[in-house]
C-alpha cells in the first residue's frame, strides 16, 4: 500500500482560489522506487505492443519536445516546398490534467490489456 502526504503547491494566479493550486504527493524511498519500476514496466509494454503513437512525445524517452518541434517544423517546410496548403490547430492543455477522468483512464488500461495486480495497483 502506498501511503503520501498530499500539500498544494500554487501553479499562478490569485493565491486565494483552490483551483490555482495543483496536490503533490511527498512519498518514501520505497514508493518512489516502486512508482519508478511501474513507470519502466507500463513503458515496456506500450512500446512493445506499439499502443502510443509516433506523434506522442510527451512522457517518453527519446522523444523530446525539440523532437516534436523539429518534426512539426520538418513536415511543414516539406508541405509548403511541395505547394500545398498547410493548416494547424493548437491547443493549451495546461489544466488537462486536472480534468482527467479517471474511471475512463482505468479502463483504458485495462482496453490495452493491463490488467491484474498492475491494473489494482494504479487503482
Amino acid at each position: 500500500m502506498k501511503y503520501a502526504v498530499v500539500k498544494p503547491l500554487f501553479k499562478k494566479g490569485d493565491k486565494s482560489e483552490a483551483s490555482n493550486y495543483r496536490p503533490i504527493s511527498v512519498l518514501s524511498s520505497f514508493s518512489k522506487v516502486l512508482e519508478k519500476v511501474m513507470l519502466n514496466q507500463l513503458q515496456n509494454h506500450l512500446n512493445n505492443y506499439k499502443i502510443l503513437a509516433e506523434e506522442q512525445f510527451g512522457f517518453r524517452s527519446n522523444f523530446t519536445t525539440n523532437n516534436a518541434i523539429y518534426k512539426l517544423v520538418n513536415e511543414t517546410l516539406s508541405a509548403l516546398n511541395s505547394k500545398l496548403m498547410v493548416g494547424g490547430i493548437f491547443f493549451n492543455l495546461e489544466k488537462a490534467f486536472d480534468c482527467l477522468n479517471h474511471n475512463i483512464l482505468l479502463s483504458k488500461l485495462q482496453f490495452y490489456d493491463v490488467h491484474g495486480k498492475a491494473k489494482s495497483w494504479f487503482e
